[in-house]
């Protein structure tokens, strides 16, 4: 296996997200990507997220901040240049997720930090969240990112992210800055500090010495355009003649139906699930059904998360 690593010299997330989309659709086969990125003041959205429920727009506006919709399922971030983001871009021959969050533990366990692999998509320290972790794929390549907090403005987390009440009932958290931790809370740490010993760490872990790519030499102006369009970041706002809400374990929930002569016409399913690909299946799945019988066409769906999916037709079920 073939290592490279990039590095970003800029602080624009439709940029650093542009480049990433590139990396992963041309990574080839034999080769793992390790690529570290930083966003300026910035609240980053999942794939399917209902942007005007999950973020304060106006403020963000107001303060010149930038709105990014990320490939990924998961959750809103809030990102400046006290956090740093990692990318691993391989084929699905070498991707191992758990390996690759032990890598970013061990990497921290250097710098002498208990960190603790929590769950599919977490890594703790002292009981915190210090990194939180999303996915994406394009056909046999496979994307997995992480956010590291060394030292976020975490204030700046509640007053721009509207975070459902029932999610952090959940948790039992009183906000979301309560479950997350800065490194540097800590110890000392520089931003500088931490990306050589994910380097080292990586290339030891791998036994691979890594060759570099140049971040100027991609061509990601496609990309990037596709990044930054208003219709990608903020979505598509419906306002359905039936809705459905609700927070489960595995994310929160808000679907929009709209019917004609009895038929469903229109489906918006918005989650901060982590499987991009199950949203869009459950989706598309009651398209075309009758208004009365949906949910017992729900019934059918049988390609992924069956569990999650009963959970839901439970839920639905009493209403």
């Amino acid at each position: 296996m073939k290592l490279e690593f990039i590095e970003s010299p800029r602080f624009n997330p439709h940029e650093n997200l542009g480049v990433e989309s590139v990396l992963l659709k041309t990574c080839p086969e034999d080769t793992l990507r390790f690529y570290l990125w930083q966003n300026q003041h910035t609240v980053v959205i999942g794939k399917h997220q209902h942007a005007a429920s999950e973020v304060f727009l106006d403020r963000l506006k107001e303060d010149h901040g930038t709105l990014a919709r990320r490939s990924s399922g998961g959750g809103a971030v809030y990102h400046d240049l006290g956090n740093l983001n990692f990318s691993f871009i391989t084929s699905t021959q070498h991707f191992d997720l758990q390996r690759q969050m032990n890598w970013i533990a061990q990497a921290l366990h250097a710098l002498g930090f208990d960190a603790q692999v929590n769950g599919r998509n977490d890594i703790e320290v002292l009981g915190a969240k210090v990194s939180g972790n999303a996915f994406a794929h394009h056909h046999d390549l496979h994307l997995h990112h992480g956010t590291l907090l060394v030292n976020v403005d975490t204030a700046k987390l509640g007053y721009y992210l509207n975070v459902n009440p029932k999610k952090l009932k959940r948790k039992n958290v009183a906000s979301v800055a309560a479950r997350i931790m800065n490194l540097s809370d800590v110890k000392a740490l520089s931003i500088e500090e931490l990306k050589q010993h994910l380097y080292t760490s990586i290339q030891e872990a791998t036994h691979t010495q890594a060759t570099w790519l140049d971040f100027e030499s991609l061509d990601a102006f496609e990309e990037v355009l596709f990044f930054k369009q208003d219709a990608w970041n903020l979505g598509t706002t419906t306002s359905g003649q039936w809705s459905f809400e609700e927070c489960f374990d595995f994310g929160c929930f808000k679907w929009e139906i709209k019917t004609n002569h009895g038929v469903i016409t229109s489906s918006h399913l918005y989650s901060d699930s982590l499987d991009t690909l199950w949203i869009e299946e459950l989706e598309q799945w009651i398209m075309g059904q009758s208004e009365t019988s949906w949910i017992e066409h729900l019934k059918t769906y049988s390609k992924r998360n069956i569990d999650q999916t009963q959970q839901i037709i439970n839920t639905l079920e009493t209403l």
